[in-house]
């Protein structure tokens, strides 16, 4: 009898237990996710002024070579003195800098979740991407909005 009681209990303990497991890794998730989600759009707009540290891939190449073009025509037609390059490498910086702090102690929390976790991760970072394809077209057509992004950017 005392063995049932204390397997009920157990049980009990474990029921109670098992949801804000679940719920912490899913918080945790949904975090990390919303946090790139933040940072994509500036991301991608400041993209073509990363570091040495950073490449473009295959997909990214030619918005990075027409971003640069285009920053030509925000340098003479919109503001001259604050689309230079070094200005748009320290806000890519700035940005990529603050992103890392904010989501170091999730990247930790992320480390330890299961694989099904991690997958589910990648999966939105995934879709996420494809966003990002869209935006990139977006901003290499159209410089003025590109400007525009980058100003809202740096006053974030």
């Amino acid at each position: 009898m005392k063995q049932r009681i204390n397997d009920m209990r157990l049980i009990l303990v474990i029921i109670s237990i098992f949801p804000y497991v679940c719920m912490a890794s899913t918080d945790i998730r949904e975090q990390y996710i919303i946090a790139v989600e933040d940072f994509s759009t500036c991301g991608i707009a400041l993209m073509p002024w990363g570091n040495s540290k950073w490449r473009p891939d295959e997909a990214e190449k030619l918005y990075v070579e027409q971003a640069k073009i285009n920053r030509d025509k925000m340098k003479s037609e919109i503001d001259e003195s604050f689309y230079t390059e070094a200005n748009l490498q320290k806000l890519f910086v700035d940005l990529t800098n603050e992103f890392y702090r904010e989501t170091s102690d999730l990247t930790k929390q992320i480390q330890t979740l299961a694989s099904d976790d991690h997958d589910l991760i990648w999966r939105r970072l995934f879709d996420l991407e494809k966003e990002a394809r869209l935006v990139r077209e977006k901003l290499a057509s159209d410089f003025r909005l590109h400007a525009e992004i980058i100003k809202m950017c740096s006053n974030e």
